[in-house]
């Protein structure tokens, strides 16, 4: 509702202006409605137009009359428009003192609260306020009488006032085309509201759409009926179609399909009886004689009248044909066992496809189709006691092998063989045979032959020998390693072919009792073989010695070295393994020896020491005798001189190895030395004799392993 004073806009429930706080509403008006009212609560329609508002003369009872002409009348007015018009505002907006909103500056009271607000208004500052170009300055208003505050508002208007006093502020004047844009927009925004609402409820009506679970779900239940579809297909296919699944669809479509006819159980129009089909043709029954407990066939075959039936078989008959006497059919009583194999079988169930001609009267030879026949026959056992498992080694002369065993359940008919070969059988089962493995063992050379260990440093030195002083002592203890080495080798190793022992019990008509036994081919063995003297007892000044040790049990043991002053008793070996040899030594020396031990199956085993014999006599008298080793060097470097005794002068330059002698190196001259075994029972060299000068007499042993550089036992030192 637009006030007729000031253009304001004010809602419809409004009975006064809330920006000039004129009365919006006449005494007519309301008669006027109040006639309508009562015309309609009579029953008759109101139809009458509604009469133009009465615009008041002044803002409230008693003001002073606006004179005519204060309006902007110089503005010019579209026709067909309505344009109020608006007074410019004053240089400053008083508010309510109690309530803070903006009220008129001749107003008593506040439009909004009702309190009086004359001469309480707090003086504000001015705010310039721009005026339209096309109004012109409006009088300063007159002062207008007091009146009350309820001639302003009702109970309605506090309640409409509260809700839309945002909505209604006071606005400038150049805001108020804008103001009424914007009260239309709102005008269109309660029609989307209105909208939406039916919107909202009819969605509330609508089914919800499925999630994505929901679609997961549905899905998943289909491909597992699908897949239960398929199992139970291929189900029925290998139950009734023997697995084809074609033969399956087949049958499927046959039915359906059938005469082009919907009723299932309609005949084939393609199968006829046609007599001339079933001809040689026959099936079979069995039954079984309750005297004999046999088993018989009736074979009811179809066949020409007149014609000759025979039965082709291996079993002994006495009589094979005969004739269809009429009605093109005859059956025919024979027992089960003339369709048997009547040899052994290798499975339990048997198909037995008989084997029926028959010829007709013009002489023509006709296959009888006979249908197959599935029989279980007995299984045979046996039990093999010797040899037990399933593999056997063989010996190393290939000596025979012992075969024992049972038949069990023997009937008289059961035959054992060995190979393919019969052996006997007593009444109770029990057979008993030999196999002689055919193959041969061979022998084949080793790539590189096993490395024999030696307490002679001039055929193994030991160039990372210590030369610790604490090692270089003489006297050794009956607890040291001996001066052996257990190695046995030979040049030779034997090979062969994996060989079968097959034991069979047969019965025709029987499924075979069959085990199969490993023949694995002789494997040499390696000779246990140890020395177990200490170097002590490898010693002997009488010159004899005594080798004590073990090896396999029933190897046979022989000794041999290269001086012709070491000699070897007979070894005696007892059934734990242990043995014993007397060695004998001629001459004072050290000499190597070498025992091998052999035994038919085993790789001859070998181990090698050193025995010596000290001399007697004192070193004066020793050195006395020996002679210069400088003046016989070309004599032993070209084998002319094997033995001897000599004596040694020199500097030490190297000491090559410390256990179980020491063993150092002198030099004579500028390219002149001679290894020494140091086995002085009272002198030691350690490293602190390296540079220093020495003398030595001992025995002449060889040569080092260059092959021209002599060694010397060494009995005897003396620093010089």
């Amino acid at each position: 509702m637009v006030c007729k004073e000031c253009g304001s806009y004010n809602a419809e429930n409004l009975s006064v202006c809330k920006e000039c706080g004129a009365k919006l509403r006449d005494d007519d008006t309301s008669s006027n409605s109040v006639e309508q009212a009562t015309a309609n609560e009579e029953g008759r329609p109101a139809r009458d137009f509604v009469k133009p508002p009465a615009w008041p003369k002044s803002a409230f009872a008693g003001a002073p009359e606006k004179p005519a002409g204060s309006a902007s009348a110089s503005a010019p007015v579209p026709s067909g428009s309505f344009r109020p018009t608006i007074p410019p505002r004053a240089a400053a907006t008083p508010t309510c003192p109690h309530c803070g909103k903006p009220v008129l500056s001749d107003a008593p009271f506040c439009a909004y609260c009702g309190q009086r607000v004359a001469g309480e208004a707090p003086a504000a500052v001015p705010v310039p306020v721009p005026t339209r170009p096309a109004a012109k300055p409006a009088a300063v208003q007159p002062s207008r009488p007091s009146y009350a505050a309820t001639d302003f508002d009702d109970e309605d208007d506090d309640d409409y006032e509260a809700d839309d006093e945002e909505d209604y502020r006071p606005a400038k004047a150049s805001k108020r085309p804008g103001k009424l844009a914007r009260h239309q927009e709102d005008d269109f925004d309660e029609y989307d509201e209105d909208d939406e609402e039916y919107d909202d409820e009819y969605d509330d009506e609508m089914p919800a759409k499925r999630g994505k679970g929901t679609t997961i779900l549905f899905w998943g239940l289909i491909a597992l009926l699908l897949a239960l579809i398929v199992v139970f297909g291929l189900y029925i296919a290998r139950k009734n179609f023997d697995g084809d699944v074609g033969k399956m669809f087949s049958s499927i479509g046959t039915i359906f399909n059938k005469g082009n006819s919907d009723d299932l159980n309609a005949a084939d129009p393609s199968s006829t009886t046609d007599p001339n089909s079933q001809m040689y043709t026959a099936t079979i029954t069995e039954s079984t004689d309750a005297a004999t407990n046999e088993v018989w066939y009736d074979i009811d075959i179809v066949a020409p009248t007149g014609s000759a039936i025979r039965v082709v078989t291996d079993a002994t008959l006495t009589q094979d044909t005969v004739k269809v006497p009429a009605n093109d059919r005859i059956v025919l009583h024979i027992p089960r066992d003339v369709f048997m194999p009547n040899a052994p079988v290798d499975s339990e169930t048997v198909t037995l496809q008989p084997n029926i001609q028959a010829i007709s009267p013009d002489g023509q030879t006709m296959q009888v189709a006979v249908p197959a026949i599935t029989v279980t026959v007995p299984v045979l056992s046996m039990t093999v006691t010797e040899p037990m498992g399933g593999t056997v080694n063989a010996t190393f002369d290939n000596s025979p092998i012992a075969i024992i065993g049972q038949v069990n359940n023997y009937d008289g008919e059961i035959a054992v063989y060995v190979n393919d070969e019969q052996v006997y059988v007593d009444s109770t089962g029990m057979f008993t045979a030999s196999y002689t493995p055919k193959q041969v063992a061979a022998v084949q050379t080793l790539p590189t032959a096993l490395p024999e260990a030696t307490t002679d440093p001039s055929v193994t030195p030991d160039p990372a020998a210590s030369t610790s002083p604490d090692a270089t002592t003489e006297d050794v203890t009956a607890t040291e390693e001996p001066l052996v080495d257990e190695t046995a080798a030979t040049d030779t190793l034997p090979t062969g072919s994996t060989e079968t022992i097959t034991i069979e019990a047969r019965k025709n008509n029987c499924v075979t009792a069959r085990t199969v036994i490993t023949v694995e081919p002789y494997v040499m063995q390696t000779m246990s073989f140890t020395i177990d003297n200490d170097l002590k007892s490898l010693s002997s000044d009488s010159g004899s010695v005594t080798i004590t040790g073990t090896c396999t049990p029933g190897a046979v043991i022989t000794g041999k070295s290269a001086s012709p002053d070491v000699t070897f008793g007979e070894a005696t070996v007892s059934d734990t393994g242990t043995f014993s040899m007397l060695v004998t030594i001629a001459k004072v020396g050290g000499f190597d020896i070498s025992l091998e031990g052999k035994l038919q199956g085993y790789y001859d085993g070998t181990a090698n020491a050193i025995v010596e014999r000290p001399p007697t006599v004192s070193s004066s008298s020793f050195k006395k005798a020996a002679a210069d080793i400088a003046k016989n060097m070309d004599k032993i470097k070209s084998g002319a001189t094997t033995s001897g005794d000599f004596v040694v002068t020199g500097r030490i330059t190297e000491i090559i190895s410390t256990d179980p002698y020491t063993i150092f190196r002198v030099q004579i001259s500028e390219g002149v030395e001679v290894i020494v075994y140091n086995r002085s029972a009272k002198s030691t060299i350690n490293s602190s004799d390296l540079k220093e000068k020495k003398q030595v007499a001992g025995t002449l042993k060889g040569l080092y392993t260059d092959g021209v550089t002599p060694v010397l036992w060494g009995w005897f030192i003396w620093n010089k």
